[in-house]
C-alpha cells in the first residue's frame, strides 16, 4: 500500500469515509459477483457441491460458513450464525434446503458437512426430501478424527507432548530462537496447518528433519555459556534432543503412523482436482503404506488400521466414492481392478437416484459395457494414454460424447469434493461478522464486505495453485500463525476493532450525493480498506 502511495506522489486524495462505506464496497460486490458467473454457467454442466464448515468460536458461538465447489474452484456465499438451530436437525435440514433452492436443486449433486448427529440427520431429510442430490460426511473432518483418535494412543500422546515442550520453549525465548535459526539456516519448527492435528504432526516432522540443528545447537558453547543453559525447563528440552534416543524412535514410529494419512488429508482437502475419483482408493492405499512400513508387522500397527476401519467405515464408505472409484479410467482399467459387491452396489446405487428414470438407467447400463470392454471410442490410441494423465471428468468429456447419457453422470460424479472446509482458517473476520454489539454496526453492509473480502481469498488461492503447481500445499497455512500449543503468538484480526466505520441504515440505499457528516478519524483506514477491496484505482 505505502509503494503504491509512493508512487503516485505528493498531492494523493484519499477516498472518503462515505465513498469506502457505501460506492467503493458496492463497486466491488458487482465486480465479484461478475466474476463469478462463469462458475455458475459451469454448474450446469459439472454440477457442484454444497459445502458447510462449520465451528464453534471462542465465544461459544457456533458459526457456518456456505460455500459451493466445482471444477472451476469455489465460490462463498454467506456465514451465518447458526448458535439457536445447529444442534436442531430440523432446524439444519430448513436451512440447508433453503440454500439448495438458492442455487437451484438441479445443480447441486451432493451436500457436504461434518459428520455430528445433528447433521445426519438434517443430511438425511435433505435427501427425502431432494431425490437426486447426496449428503455426505466431510472426508477431512473424519480423517482428522483419526488422527484425533491415534493422538491419544500413548505412544501418540507421549511424544507430542514432549515435542510441545521443544517448540515453545524455542519460540518463547527470543535469544533461543534466534540461535537456533543460525543453525538451522533459518528453518523453522512448527509446520502450521488447516486442523489441529494435522499440525501435531507436520510438526513432528519438521523436529525430526531438524533434529541435527537442534543437537548441535545445544551442544554449542554459545547455549552452554548462555543464562538459560541453567534453568530447569531449558535443561529438560536439552535432556530431550541430545540424550533422549527413545523419543526420536517415537518420533519415526509416529510419522510412519500417520504420514499416510497426512497425504490424504491433503488430497481431500485440497481443490487442485476434484477428490473424489480418488478417495476410495486412497485410504486403501493408506493403510497398505503404513503396514509396508513395519514390514507387514501387524503388532505394530494394529491399533491404528482399528481407529481407521471404525472412522472410515462408519462414516465415509458412500456409493457416490464407490461409483467414483468404479468410473475412474486410471483405477477401471487397471490389471488389478476387481471391484467388489460393494461399489458394484453403490454404482448401481448412485445411477438410481441421479437418475430416476429406469429407461434412461437401462442405456446407461448398456453405455457402460461400452466402457468396461474398452470398445469404440473408450479403447482409441488417446483414450488409452490419456488414463492416467487426464483428471477423470475431463478425460469422460473428452471421450464419453458416445454415451450422452452414461456421460453425462459420470461427468458430475467425477467433478466432486470431498470435504466440506474452504480455504481460510482465520476466524477472526467471521468472529467480527457475528458479533451482538450492534448498536452501529450495520450487518448487510459487513456481510458484504466479507463476501468481497472471501471470494478475493478464494481466487487469490486458485491462482496460487496455477502458479505453484506440485509444490502448492492446500493443508500447510505458511500465511498464517500456528496453534497456541505449539507457538504462542496471536494472530492480528483481518477488520478493525472499531467497525463503526460501516455505520449505515441500508447497505447501499444512501444518497451517494449527500454523505451524512463523518467523524474525524485518520485517512489510513479509508486507504488501507479500498485498497484491499481493489475498488480504488
Amino acid at each position: 500500500m505505502l509503494k503504491v502511495v509512493g508512487e503516485y506522489g505528493r498531492g494523493l486524495k484519499p477516498p472518503t469515509y462515505h465513498e469506502v462505506r457505501v460506492s467503493f464496497l458496492k463497486k466491488a460486490v458487482d465486480n465479484i459477483q461478475k466474476s463469478l458467473e462463469k462458475y455458475r454457467s459451469d454448474w450446469e454442466k459439472w454440477g457442484c457441491t454444497l459445502m458447510c464448515d462449520g465451528w464453534t468460536d471462542g465465544k461459544g458461538r457456533s458459526l457456518t460458513n456456505f460455500l459451493v465447489n466445482s471444477p472451476s474452484g469455489t465460490v462463498f456465499l454467506k456465514s451465518i450464525d447458526t448458535s439457536d438451530v445447529i444442534k436442531d436437525g430440523k432446524k439444519m435440514f430448513e436451512l440447508l434446503d433453503n440454500i439448495v433452492e438458492e442455487i437451484g436443486e438441479e445443480h447441486v449433486v451432493q451436500v457436504v458437512t461434518d459428520g455430528a448427529s445433528n447433521l445426519v440427520a438434517a443430511g438425511q431429510m435433505l435427501m427425502e426430501k431432494r431425490t437426486k442430490l447426496f449428503w455426505s460426511p466431510c472426508a477431512a473432518h473424519c480423517l482428522d478424527l483419526i488422527l484425533e483418535d491415534i493422538g491419544e494412543l500413548p505412544v501418540f500422546y507421549n511424544t507430542i507432548a514432549n515435542a510441545k515442550k521443544i517448540t515453545t520453549y524455542i519460540y518463547r525465548h527470543t535469544w533461543v530462537l534466534n540461535l537456533y535459526r543460525q543453525y538451522s539456516n533459518g528453518g523453522e519448527l512448527a509446520r502450521p496447518a488447516v486442523t489441529r492435528f494435522a499440525t501435531s504432526y507436520l510438526t513432528l516432522n519438521c523436529i525430526k528433519q531438524q533434529k541435527n540443528a537442534l543437537r548441535s545447537m545445544f551442544a554449542s558453547e554459545e547455549w552452554a555459556t548462555s543464562p538459560h543453559a541453567s534453568k530447569s525447563e531449558a535443561k529438560q528440552v536439552m535432556n530431550l534432543v541430545l540424550s533422549d534416543d527413545r523419543f526420536w524412535r517415537s518420533i519415526t514410529y509416529c510419522l510412519k503412523c500417520v504420514i499416510p494419512l497426512v497425504k490424504v488429508l491433503r488430497l481431500v482437502d485440497g481443490d487442485s482436482k476434484p477428490a473424489s475419483p480418488y478417495i476410495y482408493e486412497a485410504m486403501d492405499r493408506a493403510k497398505e503404506k503404513i503396514a509396508q512400513n513395519f514390514q507387514m508387522q501387524e503388532s505394530r500397527y494394529k491399533k491404528v488400521w482399528k481407529i481407521i476401519d471404525t472412522r472410515w467405515n462408519l462414516q465415509l464408505h458412500r456409493p457416490l466414492h464407490a461409483a467414483a472409484y468404479y468410473l475412474n479410467p486410471r483405477y477401471h482399467y487397471d490389471k488389478n481392478f476387481n471391484p467388489d459387491s460393494e461399489v458394484l452396489i453403490g454404482l448401481y446405487e448412485t445411477f438410481q437416484r441421479m437418475v430416476p428414470d429406469i429407461r434412461t438407467r437401462v442405456i446407461i447400463d448398456q453405455q457402460l459395457e461400452k466402457f468396461k470392454g474398452a470398445k469404440e471410442i473408450f479403447g482409441m490410441d488417446m483414450a488409452i494414454a490419456t488414463r492416467d494423465k487426464k483428471q477423470p471428468a475431463l478425460w469422460w468429456e473428452s471421450y464419453g460424447g458416445r454415451g450422452k447419457e452414461l456421460q453425462k453422470v459420470a461427468m458430475r460424479i467425477l467433478s466432486l469434493t470431498c470435504s466440506a472446509t474452504g480455504c481460510e482458517r482465520n476466524w477472526s473476520t467471521f468472529d467480527q461478522v457475528h458479533t451482538k454489539r450492534r448498536n452501529r454496526l450495520e450487518q448487510q453492509r459487513l456481510n458484504a464486505l466479507v463476501y468481497v473480502k472471501y471470494n478475493l481469498q478464494l481466487e487469490m488461492r486458485q491462482n496460487s495453485r496455477e502458479e505453484n503447481g506440485d509444490t502448492y500445499d492446500p493443508i500447510c497455512l505458511s500465511d498464517i500463525e500456528s496453534d497456541d500449543e505449539w507457538i504462542t503468538e496471536k494472530e492480528n484480526p483481518c477488520l478493525p476493532i472499531d467497525a463503526s466505520w460501516m455505520d449505515v441504515h441500508e447497505c447501499f440505499g444512501v444518497d451517494e450525493g449527500a454523505p451524512k457528516k463523518k467523524r474525524k478519524r485518520g485517512n489510513y483506514l479509508y486507504l488501507k480498506v479500498s485498497l484491499e477491496l481493489g475498488s480504488w484505482n
